[in-house]
């Protein structure tokens, strides 16, 4: 009996010994470094660049009436971090209000430029990828989103030519399911108003 006890003590002495090692907080594991390539800018973020500032804008589409309409918008573009367009645009459509936000920037792993937009008149974000043309300082994406009043998803294409350093024309281009041709549905043309200072 008095072997046992002994024994009976090391063995509770031990447990409580695990007990207590396993109730000791854990450290986490090290962060990972950012990755410094993707971290890094890229002549492609350099090209964002151009799209900051104030910018007054005319809408041209053509109305439910198939005749053209025009009206005026506003839009603030700020760079996020060297990489992330954020805009903020106010205008009108159709005589109603119509604002939106878009969120524009490159992914230097996909290799392409990304795109979200939402506006107060959708139920849902569209979401784009594309390129950027240096050469004719065009920028291309296929942005698909939902066309809330059939309820089905809906692509399209967004074409932005550079005409100079102040100016601008967004177009919205779709695919005619008469013949399948693509057409315009909408342009904007901005011009850069000039800082106060």
């Amino acid at each position: 009996m008095k072997k046992t006890r002994p024994m009976i003590l090391v063995v509770l002495v031990a447990n409580a010994a695990v007990c207590l090692a396993a109730d000791e907080p854990k450290k986490a594991p090290a962060a990972s470094p950012p990755d410094k390539k993707a971290a890094a800018t890229h002549p492609e973020t350099d090209a964002l660049k151009q799209w900051v500032g104030h910018w007054e804008a005319t809408i041209e589409a053509t109305g439910r009436d198939g005749k053209p309409v025009s009206s005026p918008a506003k839009t603030t573009v700020k760079l996020l971090g060297g990489r992330w367009l954020i805009t903020d645009f106010d205008g009108t459509f159709m005589g109603a209000p119509f604002i939106g936000h878009e969120v524009l920037g490159y992914d230097p792993l996909a290799k392409k430029y990304l795109l979200n937009w939402v506006d107060a008149t959708a139920t849902s974000f569209a979401t784009g990828e594309g390129t950027y043309n240096s050469q004719t300082k065009t920028l291309t994406l296929t942005v698909t989103g939902r066309d809330d009043s059939t309820g089905k998803t809906a692509t399209w294409r967004q074409v932005d030519i550079w005409k100079d350093a102040d100016h601008h024309d967004w177009s919205l281009r779709t695919i005619s399911p008469k013949d399948a041709k693509e057409q315009i549905q909408m342009t904007i043309h901005y011009h850069r108003v000039p800082e106060r200072g």
